[in-house]
């Protein structure tokens, strides 16, 4: 599947999920800066399948776009996983080793997790609830 359909079907999934579970969300677009919305706070979603190695590699991730968090989602073949960070968070390698996509460029990263470094999807609607985003 292309990385951009890979991508859509992400962020419709936590879209969805999100919305079956009680938490409102507002669109983003192909076309606009922002993927997602969950209350006043702007996502960027990142979407990757599970490698042969059990990692998930989280690719074109831009710290010059205006969003408050990254949110990375796993797709393994029997599980869907996630993980999140604050921007300020990704720009500071909290979040691990952002790695240029190309030699001689700055604009786009790619970042490798770890299975074990992801948490249960069904976690994330308590993870907005702490937060109090919506």
């Amino acid at each position: 599947m292309a990385n951009t359909n890979r991508g859509q079907i992400g962020e419709d999934f936590i879209r969805r999920y999100l919305c079956a579970h009680g938490v409102a969300t507002g669109n983003g677009s192909r076309v606009t800066p922002t993927d997602l919305t969950i209350g006043s706070k702007f996502f960027e979603v990142k979407t990757a399948s599970e490698d042969v190695s059990g990692n998930f590699q989280f690719n074109h991730i831009r710290l010059d776009r205006q969003y408050d968090y990254l949110l990375c989602l796993g797709i393994a073949p029997d599980s869907v996983w996630f993980n999140v960070w604050r921007k300020g968070e990704l720009a500071e390698g909290k979040a691990g080793t952002l790695v240029r996509m190309a030699e001689g460029q700055s604009v786009t990263f790619k970042l490798t997790k770890r299975l074990d470094s992801m948490r249960p999807i069904e976690e994330l609607p308590d993870w907005v609830e702490a937060r109090n985003l919506h």
